[in-house]
């Protein structure tokens, strides 16, 4: 089993003042492919908390994880599952870590993924077009643009969207690989299979040292929107 951890805050523009309650459910579906087997779905974040009176909100994780059959232990143990998710009050507003465990797959290094990190320049040149596509003119001229990881096993690629029903102006877009990593593979073999710079890998993963089933982050550089599944 791999885990991937998320960490996110969620924008109650600092109105809460007491948390009600709070639940992370997913609903996925598997689908056995020739070389490998999909989980598709989403990750729902639920909760009711008080400010001057009781609200809601609900931010909604879409999932499309791939597990090549070079990393499945067993097709039919294959699944993703919410372990475990812990919260903490900051400032008015909600931080949670989720732990996602990816059964089915040889062990590797857990994963620490920040959801609501500052934007990243290098990302924001590579998203450009799609971004402007996709996110309301009106938006952006009044709030500042946020990109949010988005995660991998292998070599495909899924998208997070996130509503809040108390923000219902508010959508961002962002998108990453998460690579298992092969024997023999280097940072420059990686960085040309997925026409990155190298040291922009590097830089996302602290420069560690490679191993085989250790997990990489990988910054992808989008073409056209039927790369996206």
């Amino acid at each position: 089993m791999q885990k991937i951890f998320y960490e996110k805050e969620i924008d109650l523009l600092h109105q809460l003042k007491e948390l009600v309650s709070l639940t992370v459910d997913e609903s996925i579906d598997y689908k056995i492919e020739d070389h490998g087997v999909r989980a598709v779905g989403s990750l729902a974040i639920k909760g009711e908390y008080i400010s001057q009176e009781k609200r809601h909100f609900l931010e909604n994780v879409e999932l499309d994880v791939y597990a090549d059959d070079q990393k499945i232990i067993d097709r039919q143990d294959f699944h993703l599952k919410v372990e475990d998710f812990h919260y903490d009050i900051i400032d008015g507003n909600l931080k949670i870590k989720i732990e996602v465990g990816v059964y089915g797959v040889e062990e590797g290094e857990n994963r620490y993924i920040q959801l609501d990190e500052d934007p990243i320049d290098e990302i924001e040149k590579l998203s450009r077009d799609v971004e402007t596509q996709t996110i309301n003119e009106q938006v952006v001229a009044e709030a500042p643009e946020e990109i949010h990881d988005v995660e991998k096993l292998q070599e495909k690629i899924y998208e997070t969207k996130e509503k809040e029903e108390k923000v219902d102006d508010d959508e961002d877009l962002g998108v990453y690989y998460l690579y298992v990593v092969l024997p023999n593979d280097t940072y420059a073999s990686i960085a040309r299979q997925y026409q990155v710079d190298e040291k922009m890998i590097r830089d996302y993963n602290q420069d560690l040292n490679l191993d085989a089933g250790q997990i990489l982050i990988i910054p992808y550089a989008p073409k056209d929107h039927s790369n996206k599944v």
